[in-house]
């Protein structure tokens, strides 16, 4: 067996052996989680499973792209960080039913409690902006970048410090409070001010990583990146939104959109249907534009019937009806002006090309002249298809 044979061996049964890790500790995890589904917790971020479902997301596209690509480090951090994922899914899960949902409480519970309040540190604030950072190949940009990878490295240690030593309740396990706090306070806050200050410019550094990557980039990395920048944009929204609102729907939104990341990474280093991104980002952008119009013309709609009808409905649902057919009467004609303001504002070549070919059509239907059409055709082909060279060779019939 040669060396290289040996080594593509060795790391196909490293990603085994993670998966099988990873996917057992999450279903262990739901099965604790169901055991004491009933169990009175006090308010948290997020919802109960979360951890779980992104450990099942982020394993299986990892596990795939580090079978398929065992050279390229995103396919390896995609499974680490299922792995992480589903470790802390798991502690989390059983110190609940170790510590709450039982009479008696079992032995490790406080530990694993301890263990899933802050191992989500390294997913988020460590693999994150790693994967941004070597998108789409596995690799560097420069190795001035290396300096962005060890903040990364240094932001993980300082918050997951802070995280699994601060005194009092534990973070996403607050029924229980710490049992490891080998450090005083006047140690540990700093810890999180730092970790705190590191992570906005390491986001920055690997977001500006990535636009340097797409300003250079040609062909098929430029259509890897707008996967990834299909996935991340949203989420870099929601994400701080998540943060600051106690919504829950805005945080399972959050949860949502970073099950997203591994998806698009997935397309985008796979190429599965890669060229597919030009097609979902226009769609996105009519339908979420047109979305937000409805929305906006029903509640206005609503808001001035039911004023201007008040005295003769007096309270009927009469004003939601109206709104209800106006704003469905407009849903096409509103479909399509959006339509053709993207496609004029983002797709302009697109939109030149239709209008040219339209142009062409409308001509064509009157004119007779064999030649004028022949000049017609090339030109309509030179504007849309922009070719090297365009002529039109006709066959001569027999007479």
């Amino acid at each position: 067996m040669t060396r290289t044979t040996a080594r593509a061996t060795s790391s196909a049964t490293l990603v085994l052996v993670l998966t099988a890790a990873s996917f057992a500790l999450a279903s262990g995890a739901l099965v604790f989680l169901a055991l004491s589904w009933a169990a009175p917790l006090p308010d948290a971020w997020g919802f109960r499973g979360a951890s779980i479902i992104h450990a099942t997301g982020f394993t299986a596209v990892g596990a795939i792209i580090a079978l398929r690509r065992r050279s390229n480090a995103i396919g390896w951090l995609l499974l680490g960080a299922g792995a992480i994922s589903a470790l802390g899914a798991f502690g989390l899960e059983y110190g609940v039913y170790a510590i709450v949902g039982r009479a008696a409480a079992l032995p490790g519970g406080l530990f694993g409690a301890w263990l899933g309040s802050w191992t989500w540190v390294v997913f988020i604030t460590g693999i994150q902006p790693l994967v941004l950072l070597l998108f789409p190949d596995g690799r560097l940009l420069s190795a001035r970048w290396q300096l962005v990878g060890w903040t990364a490295v240094l932001t993980v240690l300082t918050t997951a410090a802070f995280m699994a030593f601060r005194p009092g309740p534990l973070q996403l396990a607050a029924y229980a409070n710490n049992p490891f706090t080998p450090l005083p306070p006047s140690l540990v806050d700093p810890l999180g001010v730092i970790g705190l200050m590191l992570a906005f410019p390491l986001m920055g550094g690997a977001c500006w990583s990535l636009v340097m990557r797409f300003r250079h980039a040609t062909g098929i990395e430029r259509e890897q990146i707008k996967w990834l920048a299909f996935s991340a944009v949203p989420l870099a929204v929601a994400g701080p939104a998540s943060a600051v609102v106690s919504d829950k729907a805005v945080q399972v939104l959050f949860v949502l959109l970073l099950l997203l990341v591994p998806v698009a990474v997935g397309i985008a280093v796979l190429r599965y249907r890669l060229y597919d991104i030009d097609l979902l980002i226009n769609r996105t952008l009519v339908y979420g534009a047109l979305t937000a119009t409805l929305i906006a013309v029903y509640v206005v709609t609503v808001i001035l019937v039911g004023a201007a009808l008040h005295p003769l409905t007096s309270g009927s649902q009469f004003a939601v009806a109206v709104s209800t057919l106006a704003t469905l009467t407009l849903v096409q004609p509103l479909r399509r002006r959006i339509q053709e303001a993207v496609d004029r504002r983002f797709y302009r070549s697109r939109y030149d090309a239709a209008r040219t070919l339209e142009a062409f059509s409308i001509r064509l239907r009157d004119e007779v002249d064999l030649d004028t059409v022949r000049a017609d055709l090339v030109e309509a082909v030179q504007h849309t298809v922009q070719p090297a060279h365009a002529s039109v060779w006709l066959r001569e019939t027999a007479r």
